[in-house]
């Protein structure tokens, strides 16, 4: 077997080759599709008509079993369909007239049944290639940059300020964050954003109730206390609706479907109103006298509203206080989950400014809007079928889209059509704007995208995406935050404190407890938003504590746990001597950390162009799996040979390293001890 050759060996071009040497699997594959494409070529000059036009880069994938190697090609399949011959035939062929161009990363190529070209990776190499380079690079090792920088606002949380933030809401700030930690990590120049909808009809309700209750201050956590006012008031004013509606069905006796269906909502309603007044007693018997006192509550909350669209000064003064009130309340709830942002944007600013209006303006020219009953609508199936934008969206053919209604009729605005300005805003500062938002809201930004084309903004349409959040359940509990039946994300971070403290204390006596604190709470912030991210983005949550602080697979506390072992492995070798090569760590699970240490770069990669966080976390729990396994197999403390010490002793700080990025990344807090 060839020894192993040093980096500066493996470099053939200075600038270029240094960025890609910096990928050590990534090396590996390009080394593979090469000397793939070289030996095909040199069988394609013999037999055109039996070996056409192929992507071979699209060939590759990883082999379900790592005994077939590191990579295999696919190749021979669509080869075979074009020659009438086994797959098999054609992979022996390959192989051999591949063979020649082996580069010094690949040990062997190999057919295998029933048709695959498999790609052996010379670990010797490969270890001395990626230790020494995360060795050069640390922190930095795998962050590798996008060639073109490009400016992208990330746009994540925007709860309503007029509640706390409950899970739900919690999982896309969990997502909208981390998306920002990976584009910037990738070198583009990407801001957060929080959209404060301010301007909505729940925020009118909250500063409707506040006000008749004679604006208190509030008691304790912000934006707890203003989220009680606020469902309390909706369910009364609702309830005040529904005996309107019913007491007006029966005087003109209207239908028995619709008596019954009203019927049923208000029972609905009282039962809620019935849960809120046993929550908060004190405040639920005041604010029900006083809606009472209002013969038409519903209309109050309506002029509320529209004054303010209107920057009537008294509304103006009413609902910004109480908004910051409940932005304060949400900044420093998650603070708690190391998520911040680099500016808020105001929606009232937004249609202060006149954009909303002159957006509208320019929307009744396209000849799409019609005016039903005073309430202007977008026709947007029309538009998509004048443009042919289901062909440009990506959209199939038969998904049906509705009209879009822009404004009520008393001339107010709708969120979308809000929205429709505040993406042009964000235009002027970006090339690309990312929206994270429920994935319940598909349509509605489907329908802003369809709207940007139609006034002209194509590159903008084209570059608006709506990155989409599943719904999340807490042990199976559904929420609604209209009703006040939801989990507030304090409640889950200070139920995830409690259970993490419980864990610390059953493994850790020998810790003081400002550690074993300290410890819980870096276990907190990274079981909750592991726990979330570890599921696509897109896909239902379903939040179980058991599994959020398991230590045993797939979790934070696993992850911390490897990282944990490190330390002490370190720790207890003291000072040790950088290795000037690798050529010792050729046991099976070395080799298969190395392996794992060497596709950080790529994944990496991949996951933020794809935006994808939830492949890190698959990753970074790969390498807790591989470096678990080596800590059970490898001795390093008590070995005697001082070389193959300080050889694993390197692969530890490597491991440590990888770990210690992947948490930045990700938002996690690794606790050094445990």
């Amino acid at each position: 077997m060839r020894g192993p050759v040093p980096v500066e060996a493996l470099a053939l071009s200075p600038e270029s080759e240094k960025k890609k040497l910096s990928d050590p699997f990534g090396t590996f594959r390009e080394d593979c599709v090469e000397a793939l494409r070289q030996g095909y070529f040199r069988l394609r000059k013999t037999a055109p008509k039996a070996y056409p036009d192929i992507d071979i880069s699209q060939t590759f994938e990883d082999p379900p079993d790592p005994s077939f190697g590191e990579l295999a090609s696919s190749i021979c399949f669509e080869l075979s369909r074009v020659q009438k011959t086994r797959p098999m035939e054609i992979a022996r062929e390959l192989a051999t007239a591949t063979r020649a161009e082996l580069s010094l990363l690949i040990r062997s190529v190999e057919a295998a049944e029933p048709g695959y070209v498999n790609f052996r990776a010379d670990y010797a190499r490969l270890s001395d290639l990626t230790l020494k380079k995360v060795m050069e690079e640390g922190s930095q090792f795998g962050l590798l940059k996008a060639d073109q920088p490009r400016r992208v606002i990330v746009e994540h949380t925007s709860a309503n300020p007029a509640r706390p933030i409950h899970i739900g809401t919690a999982k896309g700030a969990i997502f909208g964050d981390t998306l920002v930690r990976l584009l910037l990590a990738r070198g583009l120049q990407t801001q957060s954003r929080f959209y404060i909808d301010d301007t909505g009809r729940q925020v009118a309700i909250m500063a409707y109730g506040y006000k008749i209750l004679g604006s208190p201050h509030p008691e304790g956590k912000p934006d707890r206390f203003i989220g009680k006012i606020y469902s309390v008031t909706s369910a009364l004013i609702e309830i005040e609706e529904l005996k309107k509606r019913l007491a007006l069905l029966r005087r003109t006796r209207g239908s028995d479907l619709d008596i019954i269906a009203v019927t049923k909502s208000l029972d609905e309603w009282v039962g809620i109103a019935s849960d809120l007044r046993s929550k908060h007693g004190a405040e639920f018997d005041k604010l029900s006298q006083l809606v009472s006192k209002d013969p038409e509550p519903q209309a109050s909350v309506s002029e509320l509203l529209r004054k303010y669209e209107k920057a009537d000064p008294e509304a103006r003064a009413l609902v910004r206080q109480v908004s910051q009130m409940v932005l304060h309340g949400h900044e420093e709830t998650l603070q708690r989950c190391n998520i911040m942002f680099d500016e808020w944007d105001w929606e009232s600013d937004i249609v202060w400014s006149g954009r909303v209006a002159e957006l509208l303006d320019r929307l009744k020219e396209t000849g799409f809007l019609s005016n039903k009953a005073g309430a202007w609508e977008l026709d947007v199936t029309k538009a998509v079928d004048s443009f042919g934008l289901k062909d440009k969206f990506d959209i199939t053919r038969t998904y049906e889209i509705p009209s879009l209604t822009l404004t009520r009729s008393d001339g107010t605005t709708l969120y979308t059509t809000r929205d429709m300005a505040y993406s042009l805003y964000k235009f002027e500062k970006a090339d690309q704007v990312i929206t994270v938002i429920g994935v319940e809201q598909s349509i509605a930004q489907f329908q802003l995208r369809v709207a940007l084309w139609i006034l002209g903004h194509r590159k903008e349409a084209l570059n608006y995406l709506h990155y989409p959040i599943g719904l999340v359940e807490l042990e199976g509990q559904r929420m609604s935050a209209r009703r006040g039946r939801y989990i507030t994300f304090d409640q889950v971070l200070d139920e995830a404190l409690v259970r993490a403290r419980s864990e610390v204390e059953k493994r850790s006596q020998d810790l003081s407890p400002e550690v074993r604190e300290r410890v819980a709470e870096h276990l907190t912030v990274s079981a909750v938003r592991y726990a979330m991210l570890s599921v696509e983005a897109s896909k239902s949550t379903s939040f179980v504590w058991d599994r959020a602080l398991s230590f045993e697979t797939n979790s934070a506390p696993f992850i911390n746990y490897a990282y944990t072992r490190g330390r002490g492995i370190l720790r207890k070798l003291g000072k040790v001597m950088p290795p000037k090569a690798f050529d010792r760590l050729s046991s099976p699970s070395e080799q298969r950390l190395i392996l794992q240490l060497s596709r950080f770069p790529e994944t990496f990669a991949k996951a933020a162009d794809d935006l994808d966080p939830t492949l890190l976390c698959l990753y970074a729990n790969g390498v807790a799996q591989r470096f678990h396994e080596f800590y059970e197999t490898s001795d390093i403390s008590h070995l005697e040979d001082a070389d193959l010490r300080n050889q694993r002793a390197a692969l530890v700080v490597a491991v440590r390293t990888v770990l210690g990025t992947l948490a930045g990344l990700l938002g996690l807090e690794l606790a050094e001890r445990m």
